[in-house]
Parts: structure tokens; sequence; C-alpha cells
């Protein structure tokens, strides 16, 4: 019994100790995504270091097909708490801007948008949840 009390307590040490790392703020003044808000009624602007990018290796694609019919890669999507659908474009290197979306069709790896970027937008296919992360203040200390 002993034996058992000893390992549940060593257990929970781990845990919280775990925890207290990962929940601690580094303090060496590192932050590999700044958000910039210019309209308080537009999503802002979302700027990365290059190590930021390397780290999650991040990855773009462009929107193809026609106006009405555009089609983008499903690993491009992002989900807000409404349910409402965005992309994140990237009008700059390491710059990206949280765009509307509205899906007419899942089909595996593709989705077709009625409405989005125009044809030929780059977008992040890779790293999307680490700039939504960003955006909504949930930077890393890593």
């Amino acid at each position: 019994m002993a034996s058992a009390i000893g390992t549940g307590v060593a257990v929970l040490a781990l845990t919280l100790t775990a925890c207290g790392e990962v929940e601690t703020a580094s303090d060496d003044g590192y932050h590999p995504a700044t958000v910039e808000s210019v309209n308080p009624s537009a999503p802002p602007t979302i700027k990365l270091t290059d190590d930021a990018a390397a780290r999650i290796d991040l990855a773009t694609s462009t929107v193809s097909g026609s106006k009405g019919e555009l089609i983008i890669d499903y690993a491009a999507l992002v989900y807000d708490k409404k349910g409402m659908t965005w992309v994140y474009t990237v009008p700059k290197p390491l710059t990206f801007v949280r765009e509307r979306v509205t899906v007419a069709k899942v089909d595996g790896s593709k989705v077709t948008l009625s409405d989005g970027p125009p044809t030929g937008t780059t977008i992040v296919t890779t790293g999307v949840t680490e700039v939504y992360g960003a955006e909504l203040g949930m930077e890393g200390s890593h």
C-alpha cells in the first residue's frame, strides 16, 4: 500500500512539474509572432519570424478555379467558434491575414468555395492552427 501511495505521489509531482513548465512564460523577450490591428472590425495582420515559420513547418498553396468555384486545400480552412470558415492569405512573406470564405463543397482534400480570395492568392495550408493561435494570443513560450 505504501508503495502505491509513493508511486501516486511521484506521478502527481511529475504531472504538476510538467504542467508548470508548459504554463511558465518565457522571460527572454522572444516573440515568434506579432499581431497588428489597424481596423478593430477587421481581422488583424499576423507576422511570424523566420524561426517561427520553420518551427511550424509553414507551407502555402494558391487558390485555383474561377470566381464562384474557387478551389483550395481542405487543410487551409479554419473554423472559428461560431462555425464560420476562414483562410489565411499571405499578402507579403511571413505576413498573414484571415479572410472569410464560403464553402460550397468538400470533396476529400479539396474544397470548392462559392466566395473567397481570388484565384492566384497565396494561402496557408500547413501551420494554419498555429497562425490562428498566434492571432488569438496563444503564443507558445518554447
